[in-house]
Order: C-alpha cells, then structure tokens, then sequence
C-alpha cells in the first residue's frame, strides 16, 4: 500500500484523501446499516426484457412456404389484358338519371275518426310566434318539421302513417291556403301528402323538382294568397304557353306544306 501511495501525484493524494473523508462523514452521519437500505432504495430499477413472441404454427407454416413475387418484378410477365372492349360505346350500359318517385298513399276516410274538443281549437298556431318548441311533449309538423306545442291538424286517411298528416296552422295556410281550425273539424280532410300536392323539401324532390324554399313572399307579391296556388299558377301557364307554341309551329309546317 506504501508503494502504490509513493507512486501517486499530488493530484491522486488529495483524491484519495477527499474519498476518506467523504466515507468517514457518511458513517458518522448514517451509522450502521441505514447507508446500505438508502443505496437500496434510490437504485435503479431494471426494465423488464420481453421475450419475442412465438409464431403461431399458421404463421410457420406460411413462412416456411414458397415466397411469392410479384410477375412484373420477376420478370415473367403473364397474358397482357385488353381494355379495348371497354373503350366502346355498346359495352358500357347507359347512365340512367335516378329519381325518387312518390308514392300517393289509397285515400279512405276513416268514418270513425279522432273528433276534436272544440277547447283543444283554442291550441292551434296562427302565428310562428306563438309556437312554442318543446323537444319532449311537442309533436312535429310535416312541412316545417319542427316540435311544438301547438295543434296540428289530423289525416282522415286510414293508410296516412307517422307525421304525414299533421300540419301546423301557419304552414297550412302560407303553403296551401287551407284553415287548420277547419281541417280538424272536417272529418273527410286528406292531408296534402295523401293528395299528392305536398310541396315541402321531401315530398317535391320524390316527384323529380327541387325544394321551393320560402315562397310565401314571392307568392303573394304576384297576387297568390298560397305557395300551392302560386305553383299551380305557373304550371298552367307553362301548359298553356307550350300548347301556343305547338299551335304556332303546326300553323306554320302546315302553310310551309301548302305553299310547296
């Protein structure tokens, strides 16, 4: 020990004299035992070493099989594939535009109908702003399809299901120009769904057209008190403007025939 201490630098000396010190202060400031169980707890803990899963004997199986390559890196190309067929116009079949078509439902009044409390008319909306939502006790109107409170009208047609036939008093009218108040009283009243004249954004697009949107305005500022009207009125006068235009060109192929 006296050799290797000679042997040493200065350096080395105060070294190894500071490690002394440093030890003899930790057994006089954990004597016993205690410096052991600290170094025990701050140690490092292991990671856990997982070993490789096994493969199943399907996935051995497969792995000890042939391995397949693909032809084109290969270089074995096999029978080239020909889209000339397809390139002409009678192999493909014709787009066909699809349109939902409506279905009007059997109309059969049902003699032995809902008849309504004349207290429960008192319940019917005239006004948007006196319908009140309610998600929960609310009942839905076919063309608004919003929950309220309010009376809606009832269907006499026994095959009308769901919400078909219930309308609130505003749409009733701004739409179709009818009276809630007289639709629940009448016991023959077909709702429109059921009379195939349904103009909401439901109905419209299963007859091939496209939802109207708010129209009331633009109804009544050409003179119609309804969106119905207002939409029978402009189909009429599309009638009636083809029907003179087919007169006009018969007229004329006629004198054209004539003049030859």
């Amino acid at each position: 020990m006296a050799v290797q201490v000679a042997n040493l630098s200065p350096y080395e000396l105060r070294r190894e004299e500071m490690i002394r010190e440093r030890k003899e202060f930790l057994k006089q400031l954990f004597p016993g035992d205690e410096l052991k169980a600290l170094k025990r707890d701050i140690a490092p803990k292991r990671k856990a070493v997982f070993s490789k899963p096994r493969a199943s004997p399907r996935t051995a199986a497969r792995l000890q099989g042939p391995i397949r390559r693909s032809a084109r890196l290969s270089g074995s190309r096999g029978k080239k594939i020909s889209y000339s067929e397809l390139n002409s116009a009678e192999a493909l079949p014709p787009k066909v535009a699809r349109v939902k078509k409506s279905n009007p439902l059997p109309v059969e009044i049902d003699e032995d109908g809902l008849e309504r409390d004349p207290a429960d008319l008192t319940r019917i909306a005239t006004s948007t702003s006196e319908k009140v939502y309610d998600r929960v006790e609310g009942s839905t109107c076919h063309q608004c399809r919003q929950k309220t409170r309010d009376l809606k009208t009832t269907c006499r047609n026994k095959h009308c299901i769901g919400v078909r036939g219930q309308f609130c008093g505003p749409c009733l009218r701004n739409r179709y120009g009818e009276d809630a108040a007289e639709a629940c009283n009448n016991p023959k009243w077909v709702c429109p769904p059921c009379r195939d004249i349904c103009n909401c954004s439901f109905c419209l697009p299963k007859r091939g057209r496209r939802p109207t949107g708010i129209l009331i305005h633009v109804a009544r500022d050409n003179g119609f008190d309804s969106v119905h009207s207002f939409l029978t009125g402009i189909e009429s006068d599309d009638e009636a403007a083809n029907e003179s235009d087919n007169e006009a060109s018969n007229e004329a192929a006629n004198e054209s025939s004539n003049e030859s």
